[in-house]
C-alpha cells in the first residue's frame, strides 16, 4: 500500500469527522436559536394582548370615574323648587 495513504487517511477521516460534527452543530444552534425566537414572538404577543387588556380595564374605569364625577357634580348644585 502507499505510504502517503497510510499516513494522510487517519487525518482525512480525523478531518471529515471534524466537519460533520461542525455542520451537524450548526444545524443544531440553527434549531434552537428558531425555538427561542419563536418564544420571544410567543411572549411579544402574549404582552401586547396583556397591555391590551389592562388599557381597556383602565378605559373603563375612567368612564365610570366621569360618571361618578357627573353625579357629584350634580350632588354639588342640587335643584331647587320654589313652592
Amino acid at each position: 500500500m502507499n505510504p502517503i495513504i497510510n499516513q494522510w487517511g487517519p487525518v482525512a477521516v480525523i478531518v471529515g469527522g471534524y466537519l460533520l460534527g461542525v455542520f451537524f452543530q450548526n444545524r443544531r444552534i440553527d434549531d434552537l436559536r428558531d425555538s427561542i425566537n419563536k418564544r420571544f414572538e410567543d411572549l411579544r404577543d402574549l404582552l401586547k394582548s396583556e397591555v391590551k387588556r389592562l388599557e381597556e380595564r383602565l378605559d373603563h374605569m375612567d368612564q365610570r370615574f366621569d360618571r361618578l364625577d357627573e353625579r357629584l357634580d350634580r350632588m354639588e348644585r342640587p335643584i331647587i323648587r320654589q313652592s
